[in-house]
């Protein structure tokens, strides 16, 4: 699977309540030319207000929903949830008003394998889907030391994220204080029902069994039918194949049906159809065949693509305007060393080495020249020494796929992306398979920009950790800093 890996301002606020027939109530402080009929599904990235999909929206009149609590409060809101949010946007498109913040988790129940063989992209099964824990995955550590390298078989974990034919992407895990036990222990899963008999159905092809005395809730017509979106909660048997319900709740799949004016949604496409231009995020449509802007102008939409997409919701579809590749970013700031120009690559000599870093040219690959200020250079064009600011986004293989390249007056010589290894003994991490010697340099935490001595950083960082080597000018090989790198700077 490969996952690669920001608004038209309306006259006058309409309605800051989404999702109701009603119009009423709202945050008497809000900017009276807020965008009304606002919804916006994303990962939460900051607290402080809460931020989501680079926003940040005041909640001091919000209501909050988590997991069906609606009692609910911010303090039960955590780094990496995958939320919904209703109310307005400022017209600075940097700030809004949340009339509601929702959560529900995608699934909770225990682990029954993992897969760490590619330590950037970790691999638990929990119900029999695949969950990837990656670069972008927070963990909640509120109760214990929970992280990428401690989870174990039978840990009853509770998952947030993107869904994907395949499994989930998790931006959040929580290990919850009970003990799985089989027969016993309430776990939870949602999904379409498939295969539905008199008194069973699969859910992403876990075996469900129902009878007289399962509860179910918002059921149209109280009769279970095919494709009927659901979550299901009750117990998993011995051999954790059947899953006995005790509940099933019919719920509302992406953002709902009511028409928004403006409308965000993060996550990965599936169900990509080039003929109608139509694909699907979080159990959501998007119509993109009205030309949306794309970013970067090269992108070429197919499964499996981490993006962000803005427009409007019509009828229960969501019409793109913008469509942004989205994801954590590896960046390299550095000389060329050599070019490739018939396996479009380019490579980097950097702390040190030689030739160590290469990156692939693909279609996607936007050059452009920062002094000339030329935007559309061709790779035949870079030469050999040019100095370049280089993006691509990480997409848990050893490729480094470019997706920018702006040649640039030279700099300090960095590299940021994901950690594969790392040795406190030695002083040494590893990122793209090179292993860096960092016992010269200080180490600073990118969250409060103050200096940490190397003990604290190695026990900040975990195999997949974003964080970014610098051999500052006049550069001579040595690594002179190291930071961890929190989020993208965008």
């Amino acid at each position: 699977m490969n996952i690669l890996f920001d608004k038209k301002i309306l006259p006058a606020m309409i309605c800051s309540v989404l999702l109701v027939s009603a119009c009423g109530g709202g945050n008497d402080s809000q900017d009276d030319s807020a965008i009304g009929s606002y919804r916006t599904s994303g990962i939460i990235t900051g607290f402080g207000s809460v931020y989501v999909n680079g926003i940040k929206y005041e909640t001091d009149t919000s209501s909050f929903e988590v997991d069906d609590d609606t009692e609910a409060t911010q303090d039960d809101l955590r780094l990496g949830m995958n939320v919904t949010i209703k109310g307005s946007i400022n017209p600075d498109g940097l700030t809004g008003y949340a009339d509601q913040i929702i959560y529900e988790n995608e699934l909770e129940g225990p682990v029954s394998a993992i897969d760490n063989s590619d330590p950037s992209n970790v691999i638990i099964t929990i119900l029999g889907q695949d969950i990837t824990i990656n670069a972008d995955t927070y963990f909640d550590n509120d109760d214990n030391n929970l992280s990428i390298d401690s989870i174990q078989p039978g840990d009853l974990l509770e998952v947030s994220g993107y869904t994907t034919p395949d499994g989930i992407i998790a931006t959040h895990i929580e290990k919850q204080d009970d003990i799985f036990i089989a027969n016993v222990t309430e776990i939870e899963i949602k999904g379409d029902i498939e295969n539905l008999s008199d008194n069973q159905f699969t859910l992403r092809d876990l075996t469900i069994a129902f009878d007289g005395d399962t509860e179910l809730d918002d059921i149209p017509g109280g009769q279970l039918v095919n494709g009927l979106h659901v979550e299901v909660k009750g117990t998993l048997n011995d051999t954790a194949d059947l899953l006995s319900a005790t509940e099933i709740e019919a719920e509302v799949e992406g953002l709902g049906d009511d028409d928004a004016d403006e409308v965000e949604l993060e996550g990965v496409i599936y169900d990509y159809d080039e003929n109608t231009q139509s694909f699907f995020i979080q159990g959501q449509e998007i119509d993109a065949s009205m030309a949306p802007e794309l970013v970067p102008s090269t992108l070429e939409l197919n499964d499996y693509l981490y993006v962000e997409v803005e427009g409007s919701l019509v009828d229960g579809v969501l019409i793109a305007e913008e469509i942004q590749l989205n994801g954590r970013k590896i960046k390299i700031h550095a000389p060329i060393s050599n070019i490739d120009l018939v396996n479009s690559t380019v490579s980097f000599s950097v702390f040190g080495g030689a030739n160590n870093i290469t990156a692939q040219i693909i279609s996607q690959t936007e050059i452009e020249d920062d002094i000339t200020e030329d935007d559309y250079l061709t790779l035949e064009e870079l030469q050999i020494n040019d100095f370049v600011e280089l993006e691509a986004y990480d997409d848990g293989t050893s490729t480094i796929n470019a997706i920018e390249i702006e040649r640039k007056e030279s700099s300090d010589i960095q590299l940021e992306g994901p950690v594969q290894e790392y040795d406190l003994g030695a002083l040494t991490v590893t990122m793209f398979g090179q292993s860096f010697d960092v016992s010269q340099a200080k180490f600073e935490d990118d969250h409060s920009d103050i200096e940490i001595d190397a003990l604290t950083f190695f026990n900040s960082i975990d195999t997949a950790s974003f964080i970014e080597l610098t051999d500052e000018v006049i550069s001579d090989g040595v690594i002179d800093k190291v930071e961890i790198e929190e989020e993208d700077d965008d």
